[in-house]
């Protein structure tokens, strides 16, 4: 398997662009191309066209690195400290997570947020 933030600080690095320091120009493109790319979702899931909702889906990962590269952030140890976080919602008796009717997963007892204040480099 592949990892993609180191993935697209390669590819980021080949287009000239600043990685892991904070760039705002940068990080202002990242965004708008978020948004781009999540409009795309939306025209892709209208019309029921999968290859398209997942092309949408990858680039928004992609430009969603992009983005934490380009605000000087660690965004592979974010990552891993927010899915610290979301393994400790499960339940160690069943092995399963608490949901509400609509699926929404619950926070147990004693559950802390991610610290990602140490994932900010810049």
């Amino acid at each position: 398997m592949t990892n993609p933030f180191k993935d697209q600080e390669k590819f980021m690095l080949a287009c000239d662009q600043t990685v892991d320091q904070h760039n705002m120009a940068q990080f202002e493109m990242y965004i708008k191309l978020i948004m781009e790319e999540v409009t795309e979702l939306g025209t892709a899931l209208a019309a029921a066209d999968d290859e398209e909702v997942v092309d949408a889906l990858t680039d928004i990962l992609v430009v969603t690195v992009g983005a934490l590269h380009s605000m000087g952030a660690d965004g592979e140890g974010a990552w891993r400290e927010v899915m610290r976080t979301n393994f400790a919602k499960i339940d160690a008796v069943t092995g399963k997570v608490l949901k509400r009717g609509d699926g929404k997963i619950l926070k147990p007892q004693g559950w802390q947020p991610p610290s990602l204040e140490q994932y900010i480099l810049d």
